[in-house]
C-alpha cells in the first residue's frame, strides 16, 4: 500500500517540480509582464478554494475518491495540453482556470487517502510523502537542465507527459472502504463553525502564503541576478531536500514536537528566510538559506496534516483536507499572489520584507490556536 502512494506522490510531484520553479518564466516567455503573470498564477491557486472543496463534498458525501481522481488526472493531460494553442493573455488565463481545476483536486484527496491509509494499515505518512518531495527535487534539477539546453518551450510539454504519469500512478491507489457514517449535508461549513478548525486554517494559511513572492519571482528574481538556470533548478531541489529530511524523520518529530509548536518553527523559520532572501541573491548565501525551506514549509504542512488527523472526524477528512489547501495554497496565497507582482514591480527583492509580516501572523495565529486549546 505504501509503495502505491509513494508513487502517485512521484507522479504528482514531478509535475509540481517542473511547474513550481519554471511556470512563470514560461508565461514570460509567452509575452506576459509581471502584473499578468502574478494574476494568472493567482487566479489558478484560486481555483483550490472554490474548485476543491466542492469537489471534497463529492467525495466525502459519494467515497468515490479515486474514481474523482482519475477524471481529475485525465482532464489535467487535456488541458494542460490546450496550452499549447493559446495565444494571448484572456486565451491563456481562460485555459488555466480549466487546468487549475483539473491540477487542484489532486493533491488534497491524495493526502486524504494517503493519511487515512497510514492509520488504517500501518505505514508511516512522511517516509511515503517524501517521495514526492525527492522527485521535485529531480524535476528541478532535470528541468533547470532541459530548459538551459532546450528553451523555455520546453517548460510546457515537461508539464503534460508529467500529467500522465499522474493519470497512470492513479490506477494504483485504493478505494476508500465503505463504512457507515454519519451524514453531513455540507462538511466544510460544519468545519468553518468550529472556532479551533477556523483559527488553523488561518494560521496555515499566513505560514504557507508567506511563500508567495518566492514562488512567483524566486526564478525571475535568480535570473535578473544573472544566475543560470540549472543554478536555478539546484536551488529549488536543495530546498525541497530540506523538507525531505524532516519527512524522513517525521515519526519521531511528531513524538516529540507537536503540530502546533511545528507552526511556530516554521513562523521563525520564515521570518529568518524572508530577511536574508530581500537583502541578497549571494549563491553562496541563498545555497545556505535554501535549507530553511524545511521549516517554512515543511513543519507548517506537517503540522496541519497530523493536526487534521487529530482532530478531525473521517467522515469529514477529505472536506478538511480541501479546506487546507483551498485556504492555504489557494485563496490567501492566491491574494497574495496578486499583490507581489505590483510589490515585485517596484522594490524587487524588497518584495520579501512584506512575506516576514505573513509569517509573524501565522505565528501568532498558533499562539491563540494553542491558548483555545487549553481553553
Amino acid at each position: 500500500m505504501a509503495v502505491r502512494f509513494s508513487f502517485y506522490y512521484a507522479a504528482i510531484f514531478l509535475a509540481v517540480g517542473i511547474h513550481l520553479p519554471f511556470w512563470p518564466a514560461w508565461l514570460k516567455y509567452r509575452g506576459l509582464d509581471a502584473a499578468e503573470i502574478s494574476l494568472i498564477l493567482s487566479v489558478g491557486v484560486w481555483m483550490r478554494a472554490f474548485a476543491s472543496p466542492l469537489i471534497a463534498h463529492f467525495a466525502d458525501r459519494s467515497g468515490a475518491h479515486k474514481k474523482i481522481i482519475m477524471i481529475s488526472a485525465g482532464g489535467g493531460v487535456i488541458t494542460y495540453a490546450l496550452f499549447g494553442i493559446a495565444d494571448g493573455f484572456w486565451a491563456l488565463f481562460t485555459v488555466n482556470v480549466l487546468a487549475s481545476a483539473m491540477f487542484m483536486a489532486l493533491i488534497p484527496l491524495g493526502e486524504n487517502l494517503a493519511s487515512r491509509a497510514s492509520v488504517e494499515h500501518g505505514f508511516d505518512y512522511g517516509r511515503v510523502r517524501l517521495w514526492g518531495s525527492i522527485t521535485f527535487i529531480l524535476a528541478a534539477y532535470a528541468g533547470g537542465w532541459v530548459v538551459e539546453r532546450s528553451g523555455d518551450e520546453a517548460i510546457l510539454w515537461m508539464i503534460v507527459a508529467a500529467m500522465v504519469a499522474a493519470f497512470i500512478a492513479g490506477f494504483g491507489l485504493p478505494e476508500r472502504p465503505a463504512r457507515d457514517r454519519p451524514t453531513v449535508r455540507f462538511p466544510a461549513f460544519v468545519l468553518l463553525r468550529q472556532k479551533p478548525f477556523l483559527v488553523f486554517i488561518i494560521a496555515v494559511s499566513l505560514l504557507q502564503s508567506s511563500h508567495a513572492v518566492l514562488y512567483v519571482f524566486g526564478t525571475i528574481h535568480w535570473r535578473e541576478a544573472g544566475l543560470p538556470d540549472d543554478v536555478i533548478g539546484a536551488l529549488w531541489a536543495e530546498g525541497v531536500l530540506a523538507e525531505i529530511i524532516l519527512f524522513a524523520f517525521s515519526g519521531a518529530v511528531l513524538a516529540r514536537i507537536s503540530p502546533i509548536r511545528l507552526m511556530y518553527i516554521a513562523a521563525i523559520g520564515g521570518i529568518v528566510r524572508w530577511v536574508i532572501l530581500a537583502n541578497t541573491t549571494d549563491i553562496g548565501v541563498l545555497f545556505a538559506t535554501q535549507w530553511l525551506h524545511g521549516l517554512t514549509f515543511g513543519a507548517a504542512h506537517l503540522a496541519a496534516m497530523h493536526y487534521m488527523l487529530q482532530t478531525v472526524p473521517e467522515h469529514m477528512s477529505a472536506s478538511a483536507q480541501s479546506l487546507y489547501s483551498g485556504f492555504a495554497i489557494g485563496l490567501v496565497m492566491g491574494l497574495t499572489m496578486l499583490v507581489a507582482g505590483g510589490l515585485y514591480e517596484n522594490f524587487a527583492g524588497g518584495a520579501f520584507y512584506t512575506m516576514i509580516g505573513l509569517s509573524a501572523a501565522g505565528g501568532a495565529a498558533a499562539i491563540w490556536l494553542a491558548r483555545l486549546k487549553l481553553d
